[in-house]
């Protein structure tokens, strides 16, 4: 799970000054594409690819981080969203988050938005709006997801149980690009003979870039990482 940068579309001021309810906001086609576009076209959380929202089968969700059904606020809700208040939320940007459907026509290990449902999880883990670091989780060898130094307490629980983030699909999912990717690793590695340091800064170079639009972005930047300790 990686930062996103928020960029709200025009539309998005236009809703705001006329005191639109959130329907409104969710049935805007402007709306959906916008928060598609800032995300790199993955889903919030798992950051599997979402189709195009101009499909009539895009199957995307609109997250509120922030649930807008509940009543509950606190001081970890203001810093997670932005928002003023439990009242304010659920038409604010940073509120606001596109997701995939969370497994849903599998039936069962419901992930993401459709896992979470209502749950508050302000005060266990952050929002990708508007945490400051490069992302949320880290990402290991075997493609399971932990909560990167920093996350409240709780956020392993978030992560397992709420998100459920490492369902084993999820999990086989990303350890297929990393090994992927690991094969060409491999391939460049004994053909060069090993890799000197100069030689991995571009290999990791070139990952956190291909993680700007990437499936599964988190997983490559766990390879390079790798690559830049590497001896």
């Amino acid at each position: 799970m990686r930062r996103i940068f928020p960029a709200q579309p025009p539309v998005y001021a236009q809703l705001r000054s006329a005191r639109a309810e959130f329907p409104e906001y969710s049935s805007s086609g402007e709306i959906r594409r916008a928060l598609w576009e800032e995300q790199s076209g993955r889903c919030a959380y798992c950051e599997r690819r979402l189709r195009d929202p101009a499909r009539p089968d895009h199957g995307t969700r609109i997250e509120h981080f922030h649930p807008q059904s509940l009543s509950e606020w606190g001081s970890d809700c203001t810093l997670c969203t932005r928002a003023a208040s439990g009242d304010d939320a659920p038409t604010v940007w940073t509120n606001l988050l596109l997701c995939c459907d969370g497994a849903e026509r599998a039936g069962s290990a419901f992930t993401c938005d459709k896992a979470k449902a209502d749950q508050h999880i302000c005060a266990r883990f952050r929002n990708p709006k508007t945490w400051t670091a490069e992302r949320l989780v880290e990402v290991d060898r075997a493609g399971r997801v932990s909560a990167v130094a920093g996350m409240p307490a709780g956020a392993a629980d978030v992560i397992d149980t709420v998100l459920n983030l490492n369902a084993p699909h999820v999990v086989e999912a990303r350890r297929r690009v990393m090994m992927a990717h690991q094969r060409k690793i491999v391939a460049l590695r004994t053909r060069h003979r090993g890799l000197t340091a100069a030689r991995r800064a571009e290999v990791a170079a070139a990952l956190r870039n291909e993680a700007e639009t990437a499936e599964y972005a988190t997983a490559l930047l766990a390879i390079a990482d790798r690559v830049e300790r590497a001896k």
